[in-house]
């Protein structure tokens, strides 16, 4: 899975936390997705592409700018 930026070019991927975890946000949230609390953490990135194909949004890392992002499913190519 990858998400390349339309400006910049630059490309993002999934980005696995300090625990071992992918982060994921479920779109039925609305505002409040983005929130930590919310957060739907799965260990691996096959589990994430699950969720991303049903619509779930994911945090993603650049890997020029080390940015952590959360991006849409839409904008995400497998």
């Amino acid at each position: 899975m990858k998400r390349i930026h339309p400006t910049t070019g630059e490309v993002f991927v999934p980005h696995r936390y300090g625990d071992g975890t992918f982060k994921l946000a479920d779109p039925r949230l609305g505002r409040v997705q983005h929130h930590a609390s919310n957060a739907i953490r799965v260990r691996t990135e096959t589990e994430a592409a699950d969720y991303v194909r049903r619509g779930f949004s994911l945090r993603m890392r650049g890997r020029d700018t080390n940015r952590v992002n959360l991006i849409v499913a839409e904008n995400i190519v497998f």
